[in-house]
């Protein structure tokens, strides 16, 4: 069977990227977001327009799943276990998570962590009280295998919408394809859904208050980062 052929345009914008790459590394994560921000946009508009909440909610958990997989890739490139440096705990539900310093190094400490590219355009936006980046993940250790588990800490009316929260499981394998063509290297996976939640934060200033807007996107991240994938789902370009 003949594979089908690539759009003109498409292949065209792939060659550019790969040639900026040399002195800009992070072209294809900042392309790939606009990209993943607009088919986004396109898939949760209504006739009343985008549910803010429920966009940030999505993006986030997105960078958190997208953490946890850069962790694993890191991991593998390195010649180590997957796993290594983390841990599988049993949430008391029948299920597990993982958790472990890679991932709070991936939410929070990396120069572009999703804690970084967040809470920055938070402060653009005129966020002026962010929240601890400690207790953060505290509180979603804390939650593991409890009913709110996942559910932004966040006053009811700002609640992301319960279809979008039954979404996640299904939105991270679209997207993939999308993911691995701008950024071929899963380590990169991480800025490039940072990228993304950083974009809803500054679309959204003028609907939510900033604060309250990096909050839904830390906790849903900091939920997913510790959900572990179906292993179809984590990389199909790896090994």
């Amino acid at each position: 069977m003949t594979a089908p052929s690539r759009d003109p345009l498409d292949a065209a914008i792939d060659e550019a990227i790969a040639a900026r790459r040399v002195q800009d590394p992070l072209v294809g994560a900042r392309i790939g977001a606009e990209e993943i921000s607009r088919r986004l946009l396109k898939a949760m508009a209504s006739e009343r327009g985008v549910h803010v909440e429920s966009l940030l909610a999505v993006c986030g958990a997105l960078a958190g799943q997208a953490c946890q997989v850069g962790v694993r890739a890191r991991s593998r490139a390195a010649g180590r276990a997957e796993l290594a440096g983390l841990h599988v705990v049993d949430t008391g539900d029948g299920g597990s998570c993982l958790v472990g310093e890679g991932l709070v190094q991936a939410l929070f400490n990396d120069p572009t962590s999703t804690w970084g590219l967040a809470a920055g355009a938070a402060q653009q936006a005129g966020c002026t009280d962010l929240p601890d980046p400690t207790a953060l993940w505290r509180q979603g250790i804390e939650r593991l295998g409890q009913g709110d588990f996942g559910v932004p800490q966040v006053p009811d009316a700002h609640q992301p919408s319960p279809e979008s929260l039954q979404a996640l499981p299904s939105l991270w394998p679209a997207l993939l394809p999308l993911a691995q063509r701008f950024c071929p290297e899963p380590v990169e996976w991480p800025i490039l859904f940072g990228l993304v939640a950083q974009k809803a934060i500054t679309m959204g200033r003028e609907v939510i208050d900033p604060c309250l807007a990096l909050r839904i996107v830390m906790d849903t991240a900091v939920a997913n980062a510790m959900v572990v994938l179906p292993e179809s789902q984590e990389m199909a370009s790896g090994p």
